[in-house]
């Protein structure tokens, strides 16, 4: 999802126009299709996955510049965000790699120092909500006309308990193909939702 602040929201619909585009003539990375989605939009693209190739006539989509960003961050698993102050789109994936280089997944979340550390004190509610998600360690993902098709498996497991096939046209490397198995393989087995209230500090 994305955040409705004024600079995303006049580049979606119904604001903003429908447009083609693709690249029917020359291979682009990614990160290329969505900057160009967004030329002369006023909003600036923040590139936070990781890219890859795609080539020549592979990606053709008729849309509003915000829902082809959306699609191209979805290809690899991502979603949109905007930026708090500033007319800038946010592409990110919901598990980044962690600073030591291993695999974002949340079986990995325990690795090194932690993102954020918060003090007890400071917490004044917090809610716990079991969640589980799909009972899996492994999946299929397929470009269509053009792409690769990739298992991707939680390491160290078996990988024989298989989420459905997913594909998409922008699946055609393997960077992508990585990204997009990770989003699905980070939602599955046991999970807790949580919530914390905090308060607000303001400093001097």
């Amino acid at each position: 999802g994305f955040e409705d602040t004024e600079s995303t929201v006049i580049i979606g619909a119904p604001w903003s126009r429908e447009a083609t585009f693709g690249n029917p003539l020359d291979a682009a990375n990614a990160q290329q299709l969505a900057a160009q989605a967004l030329d002369l939009s006023g909003v600036a693209l923040d590139w936070g996955i990781t890219d890859w190739l795609v080539p020549a006539g592979a990606y053709s989509q008729y849309a509003t510049r915000l829902a082809a960003v959306q699609a191209i961050a979805e290809a690899a698993g991502g979603y949109l965000q905007s930026h708090r102050s500033q007319a800038s789109l946010q592409v990110r994936h919901p598990y980044p790699p962690r600073p030591s280089g291993d695999s974002g997944g949340p079986w990995n979340w325990g690795l090194g120092s932690a993102d954020i550390e918060l003090a007890p004190d400071a917490i004044i509610t917090s809610a716990i909500e079991r969640r589980d998600g799909p009972d899996i360690n492994a999946i299929y993902v397929s470009g269509t006309t053009q792409g690769v098709l990739a298992l991707v498996k939680r390491a160290g497991t078996a990988g024989d308990k298989l989420a459905p096939l997913q594909t998409d046209a922008l699946i055609t490397a393997v960077e992508a193909a990585q990204q997009r198995g990770l989003a699905t393989l980070g939602r599955a087995g046991p999970a807790y939702s949580v919530g914390l209230e905090l308060p607000v500090l303001t400093g001097s």
